[in-house]
C-alpha cells in the first residue's frame, strides 16, 4: 500500500507550480496591457488628440475592467504631450498649391520654364520632372490547377474528402477570377517626365512613351489623375505632383484658354474643398 503522508508533499508541490504559472500568467497580462496602454497614451498625447478620443463611456470600461492600463495611458499621455508633435507632410499640400499658381501665371500670359533632367535626354524641353507613384489598368490571364481526390473508406470519410475537394477547387477558381478581372496593377514609384507631347515614365527598367494627343479621357481626383487611351491600358499618376501634370497636359494640348475652361481642371481653380465635393466629376473626354 502507498504512503498517504508521502503524497502530500506532492499534492502541494502541483498547487504551488499551478499558483505559479497562474501568478505569473496574471503578472504577463498586466504588464502586456500598461505597457500598451502608455505606448498608446505617449502616440495619441504627441499627436495632440483628446484624452481617449473623448470616448468617455470606453475610458469608463477601461478604467473599471484594467484600471492599471487606463493609469499607463493617462502617464503615456501626459509625457506625449509635452513632447514635440511629429513633423506634418505638407508635400500634398504644397504640390497643389504649386498647380494652382502654375495655373494662374500661365492663364494670365505667363510661359512656362523648361526644368533639367540629369540623365534623360530627349529633343523636347521638359517641364516636369517628379516622382509619381504609376499603375496601368488592365485584366489578365490566370491559370490555376484543379485537383481530383480519389478516396476509400466509410461513406462519411469519402463524403468529406470529396466535400473537401470541390471546396478547395471552387476557392481557387474564385481567386484566379478575381485575379483575372480588370485591376489596378504595375504599381511603382517612378520617375515621371512630361514634355509638350508626352509623359514619360520609367517603369521597371524601362521608359514607356504615352502621346498626349492619343488621350481621349483625362480624369483628376483628390490623389492623381488618370489618362485614357483609345489604344492601350489606362494610365494613373498619383502624388503631390500629380495636379501639376493636369496644368500642364491641359496647356500644351488645347492652349492657355483651356486653363479656365477645361473642366477637368474645375477641383484645381475652385480649390482643395472642390475637390473633395465631387471628385469624380472632374474628367476631360476627347
Amino acid at each position: 500500500m502507498g504512503d498517504p503522508e508521502g503524497d502530500i508533499p506532492d499534492a502541494c508541490s502541483g498547487t504551488s507550480a499551478l499558483l505559479t504559472l497562474l501568478v505569473l500568467t496574471a503578472g504577463a497580462y498586466v504588464a502586456a496591457t500598461a505597457i500598451t496602454g502608455l505606448c498608446v497614451g505617449m502616440a495619441e498625447g504627441r499627436r495632440r488628440r483628446g484624452f481617449g478620443h473623448r470616448r468617455w463611456l470606453t475610458v469608463t470600461v477601461v478604467g473599471v475592467a484594467a484600471p492599471w492600463a487606463l493609469a499607463a495611458y493617462a502617464v503615456g499621455y501626459g509625457i506625449g504631450r509635452v513632447l514635440r508633435p511629429p513633423a506634418v507632410d505638407t508635400s500634398w499640400a504644397d504640390g497643389r498649391d504649386a498647380a494652382r499658381r502654375t495655373l494662374e501665371f500661365l492663364a494670365q500670359g505667363g510661359q512656362p520654364g523648361a526644368v533639367p533632367t540629369p540623365g534623360f535626354f530627349t529633343e523636347e524641353p521638359v517641364y516636369l520632372d517628379a516622382r509619381l507613384h504609376y499603375a496601368r489598368h488592365y485584366g489578365a490571364a490566370v491559370t490555376y490547377q484543379q485537383t481530383s481526390a480519389l478516396a476509400f473508406g466509410s461513406t462519411a470519410f469519402v463524403t468529406g474528402a470529396l466535400l473537401a475537394n470541390a471546396i478547395g477547387n471552387s476557392s481557387a477558381r474564385s481567386r484566379a477570377e478575381r485575379l483575372a478581372r480588370p485591376q489596378w496593377r504595375d504599381h511603382e514609384l517612378t520617375r515621371v517626365v512630361l514634355t509638350p507631347s508626352r509623359t514619360w515614365c520609367y517603369s521597371f527598367g524601362r521608359w514607356l512613351s504615352f502621346d498626349h494627343a492619343g488621350v481621349v479621357e483625362y480624369h483628376l481626383d483628390a490623389h492623381g489623375v488618370v489618362l485614357l487611351f483609345a489604344d492601350s491600358e489606362p494610365l494613373r499618376l498619383s502624388g503631390p505632383a500629380a495636379w501639376l501634370h493636369a496644368v500642364f497636359f491641359a496647356y500644351f494640348r488645347f492652349g492657355a484658354p483651356a486653363l479656365t475652361t477645361a473642366t477637368f481642371l474645375l477641383p484645381i481653380r475652385a480649390g482643395q474643398a472642390a475637390t473633395q465635393a465631387a471628385p469624380a466629376q472632374s474628367a476631360f473626354r476627347g
